[in-house]
């Protein structure tokens, strides 16, 4: 693999998948972002509220048009960030074996906070490249599902915001930013040893 390659999944990828993408890639050189919709009508733009929500996080989001999530994309991905459990569950319809690498957007950064900077040390110290640093970082994030207290399911999820009032719009980037944030900074953390 010579790229580490994030997908961020919403349903229509017009709201919560490009914002969480477009932040992972401005804070992340090592890493490639995209996204794709599971019911994304291919080629529509990001609606009113949500480019106003984006600009405030200094992202211009005029030029994205959704994409369709396919097999394909999703076989191309190194990890996948569903913005719900249900797209993280479509990822694991699309390519079965990619539950290994497929997260809501939420869980991975709830699961990546608990990884304490000894165990990342020792599963990344004795690797060369980003993408192999970042890939192990993946990999302990994964091994840790089912550990630490339970969550109750809708907690992973980002609320769609599609249809509904500013507020809700505010509250979704609010969660993308939060989520995005902690990944970001686990996988920093990654490249620094």
């Amino acid at each position: 693999m010579t790229d580490f390659v994030v997908l961020a999944v919403c349903t229509g990828n017009i709201c919560r998948s490009p914002v969480a993408a477009a932040l992972l890639d401005q804070a992340l050189d090592h890493v490639r972002c995209s996204s794709a919709g599971t019911r994304a009508v291919a080629g529509a733009p990001v609606p009113p509220p949500m480019l106003e929500q984006a600009s405030l996080l200094g992202l211009d989001l005029a030029e994205h048009r959704a994409a369709d999530l396919t097999a394909e994309t999703v076989r191309a991905s190194s990890l996948v960030l569903g913005l719900a459990r249900e797209h993280r569950g479509a990822a694991a319809r699309a390519v079965p074996r990619a539950a290994r690498w497929a997260f809501t957007l939420v869980e991975f950064a709830r699961l990546s906070r608990a990884v304490d900077q000894d165990a990342l040390a020792r599963a990344v110290e004795s690797l060369p490249g980003a993408v192999d640093r970042v890939t192990a970082a993946t990999a302990l994030v994964a091994s840790r599902r089912g550990s630490g207290a339970l969550v109750v399911p809708g907690d992973d999820d980002v609320v769609d915001p599609f249809g509904h009032g500013t507020s809700t719009y505010a509250r979704a980037t609010r969660q993308i930013t939060a989520a995005t944030e902690s990944v970001a900074d686990y996988f920093s953390r990654a490249l620094a040893v």
